[in-house]
């Protein structure tokens, strides 16, 4: 089996996770990359351009196989983090698409279907059932995101052996981006 990997994309204006996984055709995948993004660059269009530079030069580095960014999940009860978010995610799928690079894009509550078998499951529930099932320590709830995407795209390859019927539905389902 050639290397296969795939990179996880939690976009955030305050720390955007990161994770590159690789296919080891066992249940827990290698992690070849998990960190964060925090660009020193305080707030506006100067921040969102530090974290999409530094997810395209890692993009660039390591050439995966499959990319999976989070789609938008908008929480309008913090109205003032909607605009920069969503402006962080096209800026992300505008240079992607520039690239000629496709993704894939599951929703929060996708990912949390996928991870935890429950979509309505707490974003903090993710970092112990990714813990549960792959047996990975994430440091943040950002990178136990970034890492669960991956695992999509793992599953979505049929590269990550172990998972539930439900898992393997959800990730067949998801439809590669380009614009």
């Amino acid at each position: 089996m050639a290397d296969y990997t795939v990179l996880g994309i939690d976009p955030s204006i305050a720390a955007t996770g990161l994770v590159l996984l690789k296919a080891t055709g066992e249940k827990q995948p290698q992690v070849l990359l998990a960190e964060e993004v925090k660009p020193a660059e305080a707030a506006g269009f100067a921040r969102i351009r530090a974290i999409a530079f530094s997810v395209m030069s890692i993009i660039h580095t390591h050439q995966p196989n499959a990319i999976v960014v989070e789609g938008y999940s908008l929480n309008l009860k913090n109205a003032a983090s909607v605009v920069p978010l969503v402006e962080l995610g096209g800026v992300l799928r505008l240079m992607l698409h520039l690239d000629g690079l496709c993704w894939y894009d599951p929703r929060a509550n996708q990912l949390k279907q996928f991870v935890t078998g429950h979509g309505g499951a707490p974003k903090s529930h993710l970092m112990m059932h990714v813990l549960k099932r792959w047996g990975y320590t994430s440091a943040t709830d950002n990178i136990a995101d970034a890492y669960g995407l991956a695992c999509i795209g793992l599953a979505q390859a049929n590269r990550l052996p172990g998972i539930t019927t439900p898992m393997r539905a959800l990730a067949g389902s998801l439809i590669l981006r380009s614009n």
